[in-house]
Formats: structure tokens, C-alpha cells, sequence
């Protein structure tokens, strides 16, 4: 499946301490292929690495402990190039579960065609694309602990980990976990650890 995305930089521009990164992050300004998807992401991360060095996220004991799970590949673990999901509840069509993000890690941008997901973001930070129709361009925001987004059926959406990021969903998903997955462009590459 191949999608053609404009960007919207204006959330990011309206913060002072992200301001002139989302000026150059704007060079970028479509997305309309694998190749522009994994570019922009990488663009966003080392971006972010050069503009905030000392970081601007914290994370705790948790995100140690839920990434020791998923290098031990425990029940309920789903290891991914980005990181990885700690599953704590699935009880069909109800899941619950953390989103580990490693740094320089994104997730594919996807859409979802039942499954319905609200994401609040615990620790680190990072940037999260989404639209609500097709026929606005991806609104571009930065995430810190505390903010939420509600994904419904057929909303775009892609998160990225410009520093360590966790992140809990909980989802409705009447396909079953992980079968309702619309990957529109994924990543080519794992993040350098």
C-alpha cells in the first residue's frame, strides 16, 4: 500500500524549546514512500540528539525493568527492531500494554481498521504523527509524560523515540491482538543502541 502525507510542523513550532528544530525537521515535507518515511523518522532523531543532548525526557526503574523483560523474551513479550510490548492484560477484545520505545526506535505508520487505541505516554520523550481524516496532513507533536491521543478505526498514526520512550495502550481490538495491523510505510532499520 503506498500513501502520500503532507506535514504539519505547527504544534512543534509553537514551543519555544522545539521551535527551530521543527524548522529544519520541515525540510522534510512529504512523506510518500518507505524510503521518505524512514528518512523523516531519522531525521527527527538526529535532529532531536543534536538540539537536545542533555534530553529533555526522564525515564525510571520501569522502562529498565519492562527492556530486561523483553530481552528475556518473558511471557507476554513482543520483541520488535523498535523495542518492544509488554502485554498486562488481554482479555479479547481488551488489551493493555506497554509500548518500550528505545531511543532512535519508530514504529511503522499504520492505521488500524476496527481497533480502537487510546496511548498515554509515561516517560522519555518523542514525536507521534497522526491525522484524523484523509484529507489533512499529519499533525506532528511532541510527547512527554501525561499527554493522550485516541486513535480511532482508520486514524493514521506513528510514534517515534527520540529519546527512550514508554508509552501504555489500552485498545479494543476485535480481531485479535496485533491482526488488525495496516502498515502504510515501516521501518527499514533497527535504532542503534
Amino acid at each position: 500500500m503506498s500513501a502520500d502525507f503532507d506535514l504539519d510542523h505547527s504544534q512543534l513550532v509553537e514551543d519555544p524549546r522545539l521551535a527551530a528544530m521543527a524548522g529544519e525537521l520541515a525540510a522534510q515535507s512529504k512523506i510518500d514512500s518507505r524510503e521518505s518515511f524512514n528518512s523523516y523518522c531519522r531525521a527527527a532523531c538526529r535532529l532531536w540528539a543534536a538540539h537536545f543532548p542533555e534530553k529533555l525526557g526522564q525515564t525510571t526503574e520501569k522502562f529498565a525493568e519492562l527492556v530486561l523483560c523483553i530481552s528475556r523474551k518473558l511471557p507476554g513479550v513482543i520483541p520488535t527492531s523498535w523495542g518492544g510490548a509488554v502485554v498486562t492484560r488481554h482479555e479479547p477484545p481488551k488489551v493493555e500494554k506497554y509500548l518500550v520505545i528505545r531511543q532512535g526506535g519508530y514504529l511503522a505508520l499504520e492505521k488500524h481498521e476496527q481497533k480502537d487505541e487510546h496511548l498515554k505516554v509515561q516517560e522519555g520523550a518523542g514525536l507521534i504523527l497522526s491525522r484524523s481524516s484523509a484529507d489533512c496532513p499529519l499533525t506532528v507533536e511532541a510527547l512527554e509524560p501525561g499527554r493522550q491521543f485516541h486513535f480511532e478505526p482508520g486514524m493514521e498514526h506513528c510514534i517515534i523515540g527520540t529519546e527512550d520512550l514508554l508509552v501504555f495502550e489500552r485498545s479494543t481490538d476485535p480481531k485479535g491482538m496485533d491482526q488488525d495491523l495496516i502498515f502504510l510505510y515501516e521501518p527499514t532499520a533497527a535504532p542503534k543502541l
